[in-house]
């Protein structure tokens, strides 16, 4: 099997998900840091069109979203498993009620007046210009993607309460043991925490903080750095999953081999188009033939996405 990929940038909030889930599962892996803004030109090569941070690549198949990460690394690490069949309900709606919801709320916070006047990236206007055009073509045709920030003050201050008072009592929300929600969870309070302007935030919240604590030092894993040109090579040089493995269409009026586009259905309306190859109730997988990357298997989660017939 090839080796994970993780094209990623430092400062991405759900790169920090999937970093510290290899980190607790004590993996080696392979990091290329892309650019924070578009454009993309190696990752746009492997994805055809996604642009959210992170991606995953293992040899030529592409892997989307961090929630379809994430189960991907807990197959290939099933020791620990964040999966736990007996919650799988629940940690499902509750991991993508704080991916998305919630995530708005923290992105509310994290671009209030006083943490962007600390921010050493947005001094310079070109770069906070340049950064806010391009967060503003990610999230073209969404009517609902920005929260004010005295809607967002309240959704937080409730929910760390919650997580304050249920931390209490045990060292994960999953228990003596971190599950998926603890991982979804770990990285909205990581983007805030680790900005100086709002820190002292996090001071009424004891329980949070040391849960902060233990999450941090499960690491990132062992990282090897290579560049995007590289990993495009290793993409060319290694074959799709056998088509064999992949799963039925339960997809009314999609077949196998049908032309298609999928996309997600928040923001980031930006299609990766190619032939379905599957379509589960969990996940989503079309084959495209890039002229750089040559053929690779891009696959997204189900939850979230939309795959239309071209």
């Amino acid at each position: 099997m090839s080796e994970i990929i993780l094209h990623q940038y430092q400062g991405s909030p759900f790169s920090e998900k999937v970093r510290a889930l290899l980190g607790y599962k004590n993996a080696s892996y392979t990091m290329v840091n892309i650019p924070v803004i578009m454009p993309k030109p190696d990752l746009m090569a492997l994805t055809g069109g996604y642009r959210k941070t992170p991606v995953m690549q293992i040899g030529a198949d592409i892997y989307c979203d961090s929630a379809i990460i994430c189960r991907v690394i807990d197959r290939l690490y099933p020791d620990k498993s964040i999966y736990p069949q007996n919650q799988e309900a629940t940690l499902g709606a509750a991991a993508h009620w704080v991916d998305t919801f919630f995530f708005k709320v923290t992105v509310a916070m994290a671009f209030q007046p006083k943490s962007l006047a600390q921010n050493k990236a947005f001094a310079d206007p070109k770069v906070a210009k340049a950064f806010m055009e391009d967060r503003r073509q990610l999230a073209k045709g969404s009517a609902d993607i920005g929260m004010d920030l005295s809607i967002a003050k309240t959704h937080w201050l409730m929910h760390l309460t919650r997580l304050e008072n249920q931390l209490a009592t045990a060292n994960y929300l999953g228990g003596q043991a971190p599950n998926i929600l603890d991982f979804s969870t770990y990285h909205c309070l990581w983007f805030l925490h680790s900005n100086e302007a709002l820190r002292d935030d996090f001071s009424p919240f004891i329980h949070v903080l040391a849960w902060i604590s233990r999450m941090a030092n499960f690491g990132n894993g062992t990282i090897k750095e290579i560049s995007g040109p590289k990993a495009i090579e290793i993409a060319q040089s290694t074959h799709v999953t056998a088509q064999e493995k992949w799963p039925g269409i339960d997809v009314e009026g999609l077949a196998y081999g049908d032309q298609v586009e999928v996309l997600p259905i928040d923001y980031g309306f930006q299609p990766t188009k190619g032939k379905l190859l599957s379509a589960s109730l969990e996940e989503l997988t079309i084959a495209r033939t890039d002229p750089v990357a040559g053929d690779v298997a891009v696959h997204f989660p189900r939850l979230g996405f939309r795959v239309n017939k071209l």
